[in-house]
């Protein structure tokens, strides 16, 4: 850890079949994966979860594959932000939160996705909402309808955010939307084109890097990110980055590289867990960026 802020990095997911023989091991089995994600990166954001509540015995075992460094930034179930869109949403909510408190002190702020048609009208729920949770626990926002990015709903945004403790999630969808790969152009179709917002709510912030799956084209992005980053760093703050790719195979190499990146302004970060396991010889080294 540094003296100053903490840089976590990490991805979406870590269950990807595909990652065997590039990023975990060849032979890495399926109950294995998180144990060898974890040996290499510092935060996940289980994306499992949006879908699933999981029962607290399989949080507690999340817990026991992971080192104490290591964060769960899970997502508020579907169930709660857009089915119910956080009205009576307090079983599902309690059954949630009990199986993230099974993580004990790896559980890292947890993410409340807002559909595109949460705007503002909505705000008196969404305070509520927040109100309701536990003290202390830290939850971070990531708004999709446009009208949240205009300046004064912002103001709004913000405010209730500090007066909840909340913080809020930077999605910077940029480098896939200006990117003509077949794979970016498909999953423009699933990620939000919205306005890119990096002013910082609280003493932790989230972002999720939607990166162009051509190494080139995310030179227009990563190197003001690794600026953003380190500034936020010697402020104190604890950043957790995620690389997203629409190669999934790419998300990994992209964290990795990020943290290389901050880390060669920042050298007080402590080396990622990755860089110090020995190379496999059955894993390809990358040459370069992937």
């Amino acid at each position: 850890m540094s003296p100053s802020g903490y840089l976590y990095t990490g991805c979406a997911i870590w269950a990807y079949e595909g990652w065997t023989g590039d990023f975990y091991p060849a032979g890495t089995s399926k109950d294995s994966r998180l144990r060898a994600y974890a040996e290499r990166l510092t935060t996940v954001e289980g994306n499992t979860t949006f879908y699933a509540i999981p029962s607290a015995q399989t949080a507690a075992r999340w817990a026991a594959d992971t080192p104490d460094h290591f964060r769960f930034c899970l997502k508020f179930p579907k169930i709660i932000s857009h089915e119910r869109r956080l009205i009576e949403a307090d079983p599902p909510n309690q059954a949630f939160l009990k199986a993230t408190n099974a993580l004990g002190t790896r559980r890292g702020p947890l993410m409340l996705q807002l559909p595109p048609s949460f705007g503002p009208r909505a705000l008196p729920d969404f305070r509520r909402f927040l109100d309701g949770l536990p003290q202390g626990l830290e939850v971070a926002v990531e708004v999709r309808h446009r009208a949240w990015f205009e300046p004064q709903q912002a103001q709004v945004l913000n405010k209730a955010l500090i007066e909840a403790g909340a913080g809020r999630v930077t999605f910077d969808s940029r480098p896939v939307y200006n990117s003509a790969a077949p794979e970016a152009i498909l999953a423009q179709e699933k990620k939000p084109d919205v306005p890119l917002v990096t002013e910082a709510v609280g003493d932790f912030v989230l972002v999720r890097y939607i990166s162009s799956p051509i190494p080139e084209e995310n030179e227009a992005y990563l190197p003001d990110w690794v600026g953003r980053v380190a500034a936020w760093l010697r402020e104190g703050k604890r950043v957790y980055f995620f690389a997203h790719c629409p190669i999934e195979s790419h998300s990994p190499h992209i964290a990795r590289d990020f943290y290389h990146r901050v880390r060669a302004v920042q050298p007080d970060l402590a080396p990622l867990p990755w860089d110090l396991l020995p190379p496999d010889p059955q894993v390809p080294q990358q040459l370069g960026l992937f």
